[in-house]
C-alpha cells in the first residue's frame, strides 16, 4: 500500500473472513461518500477526496472495526479520539490519503488502516483514553437515574404549550404574529428539562435530542459531538460562514429523517416507525444515534459544499447591493420596526435547508396537518449558542434565521426547542437585521415565552405512606423537590448526595460564604429573601440563581424581560443549606455579613413589621439548639456514610420544651407555670425552611360552591401535618389578619389515637417592629378567626415578637380548664427586644444578635429602599388608601 512502509503496523486479530465483511460493511457506510465521486479510475487524478471526507471513512473503518472486535470477544486496542475538528492527524501523517484513496478505488483492504498504529492504544497506556472507554467509565448510575420511570404530567403540559404555539404560529389572516416555530425550557439543574425533551416520544412525536454541553462538562446526557462541534466551535469564522454552517447543518438534519422514515414506513406504517425510531434515539446509549449523527455530519458536509458552490456562482457576473447589517440597523431610527422596505442581509443555504425541510415532509403519513406536534428537534444546554462572537454575531440570531427560513410558510408542526439553566435561551431573539441592542425583530414579530412548569415533588412519599415520626429520615426528605435527588438514591451514597447538592447550591465544591452569589443561595433556601423588583441588580442575580444556583423560575412575563423566581419548599437542600451555613466558626458570619450589605444596599427586603429578622431569629435559634444537642447517628455533615434510614439533623423532630427553654432562658417554664409544661410534655417541632403564602391561611371563597376542588381550602389538620412531612413553617401573606407566621407542632402523645392528622397543633407568631409596645396584641390571636380557622383539642402556642420595644418576657396559660377547648388552651408568649436577656442563647452568638438589632432598628425601610417604593407609588395613585399613594405633594 502506498504509503504504508512509513507507518508502524500492528495488524489486528481479524480473519479473512472478519476483514471481507468489514469491507462490505464500510462500503455500505461510505456509500454517499463514494457517490460524490463520477470517476472512481481518475479518483487520484481529476478529484482528491477533501480532507473531511477522508476523515469520515477513517471513523468508519475504526467504528465498524471496533464493533466486530466486541462482537468476537477479541482485546479492542483502537482509539476513537481522531480529530474531527482540525484534520489534526491527517496533518501528521499525509500518507494516509492515498491509503484512504486506494482503499476507495479498490472497494478492499480498509481494514488495512486500522491495523496502522497511530490508531491503537499504546502498550504503555499512555496517550488519549479513547471516547469508548470513558463511556464504559461513565457511572452507570447517571444513565440509570436518567431512565428512571417519569412521573408527573410535565410533559403532558408540555404536549399542550407545544400545540398551542403552532396555533398562535398560523396566526389569523394573512400575517403570522410569531417570528419561527422555535420556543425554549428554562428552569434550574436537575428539574428534568433533558427527561422532558425526550419523554415526548411518548406522545407519538419524533424527538432528535442533542445536547450542546461543553466538552469539560461530564454531565449526562453526554455532548453530542458533530452538532455541538458544528454549532459551538471555531466561532472565529464570519457571520456568512456560520450562517452556511447552521443552513447545512438542518439542512442534512432534515435529509437524514426523510432518508430514515422514508424506508421504513413505506412497510412498517406511521406507528411502528415513530415507535421504532424513538426507542433508539432517545436511549443515550444507543449505538443508532452514533450512526445517525455520523450520517448527519456527512451530508452536512455534502450540503456545506452545496452552499459554498451555489455563493460562487451567484457571484460571477453578479451586480449586487446587499444590505449590509449597519445600513439596516440605520434605517431603523425613521422606519418602523415593521416596514417592509428594511431588507435583511441575505441568508446564505436557505434555499437549499426549505428544500430538504419540503422533502422530509413528503414522507407518507408522517407529518399530517394539525397542530399537534409531530417532530421536536431539541438542543439541550443550549446557552453557549447566545454567547456573542469575537465577529459580533451571535449564534442564536442566525439560528433563529435558519428555522424561519424552512418554516414560515409551512404550519407543519415541526418544532426547535432550545433548553437551559439560563434565561438567555428564553430571548434568542431572531431579528432579520442582527443588531444586539434590539429586542424585537425588525418585521415586529413574537418570540414565545419559555417553558417553565417541569412539576415538584413528583418522588415525594404519600401523606399516609410514612409515619410522623419518620418524617425527618433522609429516604424520606429526598422524595420532596426536583425529581434529581430521588433518582440518585441507591445508585450513590448519601454522602455522594448531599455534595452535588452541596455544589449545584453553591455552584462550587467548596462554600464561600464571603461571595455574593453563593451566601445568598444558601440564606434564601432556608429564610426566603424577599428581593426588591426594583434595584437595578434584581434581574442579574435572579438570573444567575437560577442559571447556576437551583433557584427556580416559576413564570416570565411576556416579552421576558423579568422572571418570577423563589426557593420553593425542598428540605434535602434546605438541610444541605443549614449544613454550610454553620460549617465553620466564620460561615455564618459571613453570610450574614453579605445580606447586611444587600438589605443596606436596597436589593433585599425586610418586611413591614420585622419579618425577616424573626424568620432568622427562630430558625437560627433552632439550628443552634440541635447542634448543640448532636443526636448519635444523624446526618449532622456532608461526610455522613451511613444508612438512608438516618435522620437529618434539621429534619428531626424537637421537644418543645427544650426548645423554648433554649429560646427563652431556663427560667422559661418556671414562667409559664408546670401546667403549661405538661401541656406540651409530648410536643414536638422539625421546621427546618421557610416557605411563603399568597392568601389567607383559610381564605374567604374556602367554602363556596362553586369554587374549584383543587382551589377548595385544605383542612387545618391536614394543612398543618403536610408543612411537619416535609419539615417547613410559614411566613403568611402580607395581609393575613393577627398571625404572620405557623410553625407545625406534633404531639408524640399514643394516647391520642394513631392517626396523626388527630395530633397537630400550632405556634403562631405575630411579628412588630414599632416605636410602642404591642403587648396588648397577644390577647387577640385566636385560631378560631375567619382568615386561620385552626380548631383542635391541642394546645396551641401564640407568640408576639416586639423586637423593637425593650427587653421584656411574660408568659400566660390557662390555670383552669377553659370554656372552649378548641380555641382557649394556648400558650401565650410576649417577647421583645433582641438582647441576650430575652433570649439568652444570642449570647454566645453576638455577631447574630448584631444583625437582627440592625434589621429592625433602621426606620421601617433602607433609604435606597424608600427611594424605589416612593417613586413606584407615584404613578399607582389610588390603588390603596395610604398617604404614599394619595399624596402627590410628599415627593417635594
Amino acid at each position: 500500500m502506498s504509503g504504508s512502509s512509513e507507518l508502524p503496523v500492528a495488524p489486528l486479530p481479524l480473519t479473512s473472513k472478519h476483514r471481507d465483511e468489514l469491507d462490505q460493511a464500510i462500503l455500505k457506510r461510505i456509500s454517499e461518500i463514494l457517490d460524490l465521486i463520477p470517476d472512481p479510475i481518475h479518483i487520484g487524478i481529476t478529484m482528491a477526496l477533501k480532507d473531511w471526507m477522508c476523515i469520515s471513512i477513517i471513523m468508519d473503518i475504526i467504528y465498524e472495526t471496533i464493533h466486530v472486535l466486541k462482537r468476537e470477544n477479541l482485546k479492542n486496542v483502537l482509539r476513537t479520539d481522531i480529530d474531527m475538528k482540525n484534520q489534526q492527524t491527517l496533518q501528521q501523517h499525509p500518507q494516509l490519503r492515498d491509503m484512504v484513496r486506494k482503499a476507495c478505488l479498490t472497494r478492499s483492504n480498509f481494514t488495512h488502516i486500522a491495523d496502522l498504529k497511530i490508531f491503537q492504544i499504546s502498550e504503555s497506556g499512555n496517550g488519549p483514553t479513547p471516547p469508548a472507554q470513558e463511556e464504559e467509565d461513565q457511572p452507570a448510575f447517571l444513565y440509570e437515574s436518567f431512565v428512571r420511570p417519569f412521573v408527573g404530567k410535565a410533559v403532558d403540559g408540555f404536549y399542550e404549550y407545544l400545540k398551542s404555539n403552532n396555533e398562535k404560529f398560523r396566526g389569523h389572516g394573512l400575517e403570522r404574529p410569531y417570528y419561527a416555530k422555535f420556543c425554549s425550557i428554562v428552569q434550574s439543574s436537575g428539574t428534568g428539562k433533558s427527561r422532558l425533551m425526550t419523554e415526548l416520544q411518548h406522545k407519538g412525536v419524533l424527538v432528535l435530542y442533542m445536547n450542546l454541553r461543553e466538552p469539560s462538562d461530564s454531565g449526562f446526557p453526554k455532548r453530542d459531538i458533530v452538532p455541538a462541534r458544528i454549532l459551538t466551535e471555531d466561532m472565529g469564522c464570519s457571520q456568512a460562514e456560520y450562517t452556511a454552517r447552521c443552513c447545512a447543518l438542518f439542512a442534512a438534519i432534515f435529509h437524514t429523517l426523510e432518508q430514515n422514515l422514508s424506508t421504513k414506513v413505506s412497510s412498517d406504517g406511521p406507528g411502528v416507525t415513530i415507535k421504532s425510531w424513538n426507542n433508539q434515539m432517545c436511549d443515550m446509549r444507543s449505538p443508532a444515534r452514533t450512526k445517525f449523527f455520523e450520517k448527519v455530519q456527512t451530508r452536512y458536509h455534502i450540503m456545506l459544499d452545496e452552499i459554498k458552490m451555489q455563493k460562487s456562482q451567484e457571484n460571477v457576473g453578479a451586480n449586487r447591493d446587499p444590505s449590509t447589517v449597519d445600513e439596516t440597523a440605520t434605517k431603523l431610527g425613521s422606519m418602523s420596526l415593521t416596514n417592509a422596505n428594511i431588507k435583511a442581509p441575505k441568508l446564505e443555504g436557505a434555499s437549499l435547508v426549505a428544500a430538504a425541510y419540503t422533502d422530509m415532509l413528503k414522507t407518507p403519513h408522517v407529518f399530517p396537518q394539525d397542530d399537534a406536534p409531530k417532530l421536536v428537534i431539541a438542543f439541550d444546554e443550549a446557552h453557549p449558542l447566545s454567547n456573542m462572537s469575537s465577529k459580533g454575531f451571535r449564534p442564536s440570531h442566525i439560528l433563529g434565521r435558519t428555522i424561519k427560513a424552512y418554516c414560515h410558510d409551512n404550519e407543519a408542526s415541526v418544532w426547535v426547542v432550545f433548553a437551559s439553566t439560563t434565561s438567555q435561551v428564553a430571548d434568542f431573539s431572531a431579528p432579520q437585521v442582527i443588531h444586539d441592542s434590539l429586542r424585537v425583530a425588525v418585521d415586529g414579530q413574537l418570540l414565545y415565552q419559555p417553558y417553565t412548569y417541569l412539576g415538584w415533588d413528583q418522588n415525594a412519599d404519600s401523606l399516609s405512606g410514612i409515619s410522623a415520626n419518620d418524617v425527618g429520615k433522609f429516604r424520606h426528605i429526598i422524595g420532596f423537590g426536583r425529581p434529581l435527588w430521588k433518582s440518585l438514591m441507591g445508585k450513590q451514597s448519601v454522602t455522594g448526595i448531599m455534595k452535588l447538592a452541596a455544589q449545584k447550591l453553591c455552584k462550587s465544591k467548596i462554600f464561600n460564604p464571603q461571595d455574593i452569589n453563593e451566601a445568598l443561595a444558601v440564606l434564601s433556601q432556608r429564610f426566603g429573601l424577599d428581593i426588591c423588583f426594583g434595584h437595578p441588580n434584581s434581574v442579574s442575580y435572579l438570573e444567575k440563581g437560577v442559571a447556576s444556583h437551583l433557584r427556580i423560575c416559576f413564570s416570565t412575563t411576556e416579552d421576558r424581560s423579568w422572571a418570577f423566581t423563589g426557593y420553593p419548599s425542598e428540605p434535602l437542600l434546605s438541610c444541605v443549606a443549614a449544613i454550610l451555613l454553620h460549617g465553620t466558626s466564620s460561615s455564618m458570619a459571613d453570610a450574614l455579613n453579605v445580606l447586611k450589605a444587600k438589605v443596606d444596599g436596597g436589593m433585599v427586603e425586610t418586611g413591614q413589621c420585622g419579618e425577616l429578622a424573626s424568620r432568622l431569629l427562630l430558625l437560627l435559634a433552632k439550628d443552634m439548639y440541635v447542634r448543640s444537642n448532636l443526636s448519635t447517628g444523624t446526618i449532622s455533615d456532608l461526610h455522613y456514610n451511613g444508612s438512608e434510614d438516618a435522620e437529618l439533623i434539621h429534619c428531626q423532630k424537637v421537644s418543645v420544651v427544650n426548645f423554648l427553654e433554649y429560646l427563652f432562658g431556663d427560667e422559661f417554664w418556671l414562667k409559664a407555670g408546670e401546667k403549661a409544661k405538661a401541656a406540651f410534655q409530648h410536643a414536638y417541632i422539625n421546621f427546618s425552611h421557610w416557605v411563603s403564602m399568597e392568601n389567607f391561611i383559610s381564605p374567604k371563597d374556602s367554602k363556596l360552591p362553586n369554587v374549584d376542588s383543587s382551589s377548595a381550602r385544605c383542612d387545618s389538620k391536614e394543612w398543618t401535618l403536610r408543612h411537619w412531612h416535609r419539615t417547613s413553617a410559614v411566613q403568611c401573606c402580607h395581609l393575613q389578619p393577627l398571625v404572620d407566621k405557623m410553625i407545625p407542632i406534633y404531639f408524640d402523645d399514643p394516647a391520642l389515637g394513631s392517626n396523626d392528622v388527630d395530633r397537630v397543633s400550632q405556634i403562631f407568631i405575630s411579628d412588630k417592629a414599632g416605636k410602642t409596645s404591642n403587648e396588648r396584641d397577644l390577647g387577640f390571636i385566636t385560631r378560631k378567626h375567619g382568615s386561620i380557622q385552626c380548631l383542635s383539642e391541642l394546645p396551641c402556642i401564640a407568640l408576639l415578637l416586639d423586637l423593637k420595644m425593650d427587653s421584656k418576657l411574660s408568659v400566660t396559660f390557662p390555670k383552669k380548664k377553659p370554656k372552649h377547648s378548641k380555641t382557649d388552651r394556648c400558650l401565650r408568649i410576649y417577647a421583645s427586644g433582641i438582647t441576650d436577656t430575652t433570649f439568652p442563647f444570642l449570647r454566645d452568638h453576638f455577631n447574630v444578635a448584631e444583625l437582627l438589632r440592625g434589621l429592625v432598628s433602621r426606620q421601617e425601610e433602607s433609604p435606597s429602599q424608600t427611594t424605589f417604593k416612593d417613586l413606584d407609588a407615584l404613578v399607582k395613585f389610588g390603588s390603596t388608601a395610604t398617604l404614599r399613594h394619595s399624596r402627590w405633594e410628599a415627593q417635594n
